[in-house]
Parts: C-alpha cells; sequence; structure tokens
C-alpha cells in the first residue's frame, strides 16, 4: 500500500489552514504516514506527529495570538545607549517556543508517534538542516539533526530572519527553513512517502495596500521570494492543496479560524482527486 506523505509550507498566520486540511483527510479516512513541515508548517507538523488530533488543534491553536510575540525591548534599549550591543530579531521567540514545549512535555523529535521532519537554515554553512529522527534517502548525515528537543527545532523552523531572532544550537546559527525550501516535498520523499500532498499557502497579487512599516516591506519580501521559489517546489508534489487566503497577512491572528476553514473545505472539495492520486 502507498505510503502518503504531508508537506506543510509556510506562511506565517495562514499555517493554520494546515489544521483544517488535516480535519478533512482525517474525516475522510486517510491516513498520513509522515509528515514534513517548515515554519508555520512546522509548528502544525510537530504538534500532530506528537499525538494532537485535529480537532484538539482547533481548540490550541486559535488561542495564540500576539501576546507571544516577545519584542526584545530591552535589547533594543541597550542598544541606544551602547552601539556595541548586537540586535538579532526583532521577536525573541521564545514564548511561542516554551508553549511548543509545554504542550508537547518537553519531548525529543525522537520520542513523536509519527515519522517527522522540520526543516531549517544554518547561516554559517548557508546549507539546509533537517531536523529529524528519520533515516533520509539521499541525505548527508551532517545536514540533519537528531538529538534536538521538539519545540527547538520547531523555533529554529519558524525564526524568519531579522523577524524573529536566531536559535544557536551547538555552534550553528539557525533560522526559517523556508529561506531555502518552504515546503519540504523532496524532504516526505526521502522520508519513504510514495505520495507527497503539498500545502502551499504562499501568494504575492499586486496590492494597493500602502507599506506603512518596516515589517510591512519585510513581510512583503519575503511573500515575493517565497512566491517564485514555490513555482519550482510545486512540481515534484503529487498533488498540491491551495486554500484562498490570499488577502490574509502572514501576522493576521485574528484570521485563524478563517484559515482553518479554509482549509477544510479546499482539501473536502479535491478529496475526489485525493482519493484518485492515493489509489493509483
Amino acid at each position: 500500500m502507498a505510503r502518503i506523505g504531508l508537506a506543510l509550507g509556510g506562511g506565517g498566520i495562514v499555517g493554520s489552514a494546515h489544521i483544517g486540511v488535516l480535519s478533512a483527510l482525517e474525516e475522510a479516512g486517510i491516513q498520513i504516514d509522515c509528515i514534513a513541515g517548515c515554519s508555520a508548517g512546522a509548528i502544525v507538523a510537530a504538534l500532530y506527529a506528537y499525538g494532537y488530533s485535529p480537532k484538539e488543534m482547533m481548540q490550541i491553536v486559535p488561542k495564540i495570538s500576539k501576546r507571544y510575540l516577545d519584542y526584545d525591548s530591552s535589547t533594543f534599549l541597550k542598544k541606544l545607549i551602547n552601539r556595541n550591543t548586537q540586535v538579532l530579531g526583532l521577536v525573541k521567540g521564545k514564548k511561542l517556543r516554551n508553549l511548543i514545549a509545554e504542550l508537547t512535555n518537553g519531548a525529543k523529535i525522537a520520542d513523536v508517534k509519527m515519522p517527522i521532519a522540520l526543516l531549517g537554515v544554518d547561516l554559517k554553512q548557508a546549507r539546509q538542516v533537517i531536523f529529524t529522527a528519520q533515516s533520509l534517502a539521499n541525505c548527508r548525515e551532517e545536514d540533519t539533526i537528531s538529538d534536538i528537543a521538539l519545540a527547538d527545532a520547531v523555533q529554529a523552523s519558524f525564526s524568519i530572519p531579522v523577524l524573529f531572532k536566531p536559535v544557536i544550537y551547538k555552534e550553528r546559527v539557525l533560522v526559517d527553513g523556508g529561506l531555502m525550501n518552504n515546503c519540504p516535498i523532496a524532504t516526505a520523499k526521502s522520508m519513504g512517502a510514495d505520495k507527497v500532498i503539498a500545502v502551499d499557502l504562499i501568494f504575492a497579487e499586486p496590492t494597493s495596500k500602502p507599506f506603512s512599516s518596516l515589517l510591512s516591506i519585510l513581510m512583503r519580501t519575503i511573500s515575493i521570494n517565497l512566491f517564485v521559489q514555490e513555482k519550482q517546489l510545486m512540481r515534484d508534489a503529487d498533488l498540491v492543496l491551495r486554500p484562498e487566503l490570499h488577502s490574509i497577512g502572514l501576522l493576521d491572528f485574528t484570521k485563524m479560524q478563517t484559515c482553518m476553514e479554509a482549509g477544510y473545505e479546499c482539501a473536502r472539495q479535491q478529496m475526489k482527486e485525493i482519493k484518485e492520486i492515493i489509489a493509483n
């Protein structure tokens, strides 16, 4: 029987659409054999692989709000006084990391209930890093990290450069895996998946909205870069799901419920195609 892999891409708050996709797949009786995630997709992948059901995640994830963006105000104040103070990111990322650690009881990535792989990037080596305890085909040993806490791997995977501080781990400087690969389709295949369903959440249509802050320019720049990148990446998927979430910003916490509903409807509408791909 074909092994089904799920590749969950990044996209900020719209990543909560992944939960709706998982809900629709579970409702249809489709079993996922392995899961790979990047950035926002890493959060959902980690919770699912640990053992949370889509229904449980629908209760947990909407509780994440702006209060989990722990801006590094003290460092900025020190910078005003001492120019030698280093500012590595606007947000520490520790509050969100600690939430994941609490929800997973401090589990290591090897402790989860199903095969999982999360993506990060090592800035020092300019190389993709895969957090996994699985044996991966066509992947060098030095490119994988298997002895890391699940929450630390998730934090590294969602640490968008400049917005979040990098994660320092054993002399590595780790940031968001989307810098090099925002949707880990090839990784899911390396885990042994015969068929890979990818969830693409990146859109970059023309906009009339003004760019009124440094953050808005940064978010738009990231979206454009990822949109161009994913045109190539998606060719390797057996099926791509694209929930209609064009107008939702990367940090619009108020739209989580909308995103989950969109993910569910997208997967439900393409369920016939999903089943045909799996059967064939």
